[in-house]
């Protein structure tokens, strides 16, 4: 395995060496070997960890460990804080993203001057693949909501693996018709969907990405940092709903807030509600 470059945090959320400067948007790390002739065994047992999360995605479990080491020459690994910039709706697709830890938000940016938030997105996630099949700008912005890592493949290197690998271009087909629905099930609940709906079934969805059981064993946490700007975003509203909307949540027992967190209390209501009824 080739050494590769890696951007490091300075924060512990992700369990990784203390390299990243504030002063700095990001800092390269090289892997080098030391003056004894051994590489950081920090720094390997990172890259290790990186390599392993990307193997059992899908886009990649299907390929044997020989083809997985002709592969692996392709990937390398950054990490972003909180509120970074991916790339901007507009840019031209030079990589394909992996996310490996942390959540990254996917942004359109409207002809009206409008932001709606299309998607949360998680580790093991891909971004950027719509781009980088056609050929065209990327679609939208995407946006670190906590410190992410990720690893990425350039385009070129990417279509080579999939002339040599076609189960790899299934399992992209797979998550593009995955990402094609949830564009479908976003348009159709901007037309003809409440707000308070839009936020239950958001919130619902949220915790299907980031949920974690609520300190004192009761509801579900969405343990992502969420600001009522972003919820309005998702949900197609102004802020000023969205903050009436998750009040009345709260007022009747369905959320509570924790530390800048949600905490979900009553699934079936908010259930209910996401459905209409």
């Amino acid at each position: 395995m080739n050494p590769r470059h890696f951007l490091l945090f300075q924060r512990p959320s992700l369990l990784i060496p203390t390299f990243f400067q504030k002063s700095q948007p990001w800092l390269l790390v090289t892997m080098k070997k030391t003056s004894s002739g051994r590489t950081s065994s920090r720094l390997v047992k990172m890259k290790g960890e990186m390599m392993q999360a990307v193997r059992a995605t899908p886009l990649f479990k299907s390929l044997s460990d020989k083809d997985w080491r002709d592969v692996v020459q392709y990937l390398h690994g950054h990490c972003y804080p909180t509120d970074s910039y991916l790339f901007f709706q507009g840019d031209p697709p030079e990589a394909l993203y992996i996310i490996w830890s942390g959540r990254v938000k996917l942004v359109r940016h409207t002809d009206q001057g409008r932001d709606v938030v299309v998607t949360v997105l998680g580790p093991g996630q891909l971004i950027g693949e719509m781009a980088i099949f056609d050929g065209r700008p990327y679609s939208m912005t995407a946006v670190t909501l906590e410190d992410t890592a990720v690893v990425t493949i350039t385009r070129n290197d990417l279509m080579g693996i999939i002339h040599r690998y076609p189960e790899v271009s299934f399992e992209v087909i797979l998550e593009l018709n995955r990402r094609l629905r949830l564009c479908h099930e976003l348009v159709r609940s901007l037309a003809v969907d409440r707000v308070d709906q839009r936020i239950a079934r958001a919130l619902l969805r949220l915790k299907d990405l980031g949920g974690a059981p609520a300190p004192g064993g009761k509801g579900v946490m969405i343990d992502i940092h969420l600001t009522r700007q972003d919820i309005a975003e998702m949900t197609g509203t102004t802020v000023e709903t969205a903050i009436r909307v998750m009040s009345r949540f709260r007022k009747g027992g369905l959320t509570k807030n924790y530390k800048g967190r949600t905490i979900l209390l009553d699934l079936d209501g908010l259930e209910e509600i996401a459905r209409g009824r």
